[in-house]
């Protein structure tokens, strides 16, 4: 790994912990709703699917009523390390790498941890895009490891919009909040790998969809 100039490390810890601490302070001011189709249940493992624009509040939803781990792929770049810092401290680990760099090594280091009894969060779409387009990591690493993938969302009634590749959204204080999940997502270890992409990415688009409208019908 590359190693991390003085100067970067303390912008790390620092807007690292400041975004954990607005994390925490946002979630608790949002009237969250969950959406789960009958007979869903997260109890057991789980490869966690979402989109990277909507990754903002999902760390600490699952905190607060998961007790499994999880760990999530992040990139190694610097916004990837800051991102990383801020999970730590709201109680998610990381595993370091992406589709292009260090692919190899970090699923399997997925697999160890998917072995141990960890589940997995993944923004398909990540770290740099297309957005809203799966990439085919998540399908291998589901694949080897014999374990559904979980597409997840949110959306919030009030948001900011991130000017940023992912139009990242950060929920306005005291708004309503959404998760919606689909059904999960088995991929036979013989089934076409772009095939699994699209179907995973439907299901992405389509609950965000259904998030993002959630409120037009009350």
């Amino acid at each position: 790994m590359a190693r991390v100039g003085f100067l970067k490390t303390v912008q790390i810890y620092l807007f690292g912990g400041l975004a954990a601490g607005l994390i925490r302070l946002l979630y608790a001011t949002i009237r969250w709703e969950c959406v789960m189709p009958d007979g869903v249940s997260l109890s057991g493992q789980n490869i966690y699917a979402f989109w990277h624009g909507r990754m903002l509040m999902l760390p600490r939803w699952y905190i607060k009523r998961e007790k499994r781990p999880l760990y999530m792929l992040i990139s190694q770049h610097g916004d990837g390390r800051l991102i990383a810092f801020a999970i730590k401290l709201l109680g998610i680990k990381s595993v370091a790498g992406s589709s292009s760099r260090r692919g190899v090594a970090a699923t399997l280091e997925l697999m160890r941890r998917l072995e141990e009894g960890a589940s997995i969060g993944i923004t398909p779409d990540g770290p740099k895009g297309p957005r809203h387009v799966c990439k085919k990591g998540v399908v291998t690493l589901a694949q080897q490891a014999g374990i559904t993938v979980q597409p997840v969302t949110y959306s919030v009634a009030e948001r900011w919009v991130i000017p940023s590749w992912d139009r990242m959204i950060v929920p306005r204080p005291f708004s309503r909040g959404v998760i919606v999940f689909s059904d999960p997502i088995t991929i036979p270890v013989d089934e076409d790998r772009n095939n699994a992409r699209v179907r995973i990415q439907d299901a992405l688009n389509g609950i965000t969809e259904q998030a993002d409208t959630y409120w037009d019908a009350k």
